[in-house]
């Protein structure tokens, strides 16, 4: 992200992840970042990752289902073998009976199983809780 807060990736190379002893070209990417306020940078890292011949796992794109958003949510993290988490300002909303914000959760969820790219938005205030969780 540059300090306008837009993201930049240039395509090029192919993307290679390891599965299972073999090495396979499509790696499931799951976008995780506010949705409100994001949409633009959402719709960036979306091109980007499809530009780049990969699979992306974006909540907006989740069909109807009956749990909840963010269960929809940590399922999609599991499913990626790569979380990218784009983080502004705003920590954003803490569901009932937790803690810590979704976006927060999806990173504990990935931390530790698979890599994580995070792009921070530069040249912002953050709320107190989301420099906490950077």
């Amino acid at each position: 992200m540059d300090q306008s807060g837009r993201l930049s990736v240039r395509p090029g190379g192919n993307s290679l992840i390891r599965r299972k002893g073999r090495l396979e070209s499509q790696v499931k990417v799951f976008v995780s970042s506010l949705i409100t306020r994001y949409e633009a940078l959402r719709d960036a890292a979306r091109k980007a990752i499809t530009t780049l011949r990969n699979e992306v796992i974006m909540a907006e794109d989740f069909p109807a289902q009956p749990n909840s958003s963010q269960v929809a949510c940590l399922q999609g993290g599991r499913a990626a073998d790569l979380v990218v988490h784009i983080l502004g300002p705003d920590y954003g909303f803490v569901p009932p009976g937790s803690a810590i914000s979704a976006t927060h959760q999806e990173y504990r969820e990935a931390r530790g199983t698979k890599p994580i790219l995070a792009f921070i938005q530069q040249g912002v205030e953050a709320q107190p809780e989301q420099s906490a969780f950077i």
